[in-house]
Parts: structure tokens; C-alpha cells; sequence
């Protein structure tokens, strides 16, 4: 059996571009993360009576 060997094709760092899109999408991602688990609580702190 063969063992297949995956290298990079370069050590050349990605673009600025995609650093930065990646950045983004993952500060994104966080961003919707934290409010989902905002409404969350705050749909369970409904149900069980405590309000603002």
C-alpha cells in the first residue's frame, strides 16, 4: 500500500486579501454565535417569567 505524501505547494504566505477574509468570517461567525446564544437566554428567561 502506498502512502500518499501532501505537501504545500509553496511556502509563500497567503494574500493579504485572504488573511483578511478569514478574519472576517470568523469574527463574523462569532458575532452570530454570541447573539444566538443571547436570544437564547433571553427566550428562556421568558418562558420562565423574569422580564426586563
Amino acid at each position: 500500500m502506498k502512502r500518499m505524501v501532501i505537501e504545500r505547494q509553496s511556502d509563500a504566505p497567503a494574500s493579504l486579501a485572504r488573511r483578511l477574509g478569514w478574519l472576517v468570517a470568523i469574527w463574523l461567525a462569532s458575532v452570530l454565535a454570541l447573539g444566538l446564544v443571547a436570544y437564547g437566554f433571553r427566550f428562556v428567561m421568558k418562558a420562565v417569567g423574569l422580564s426586563l
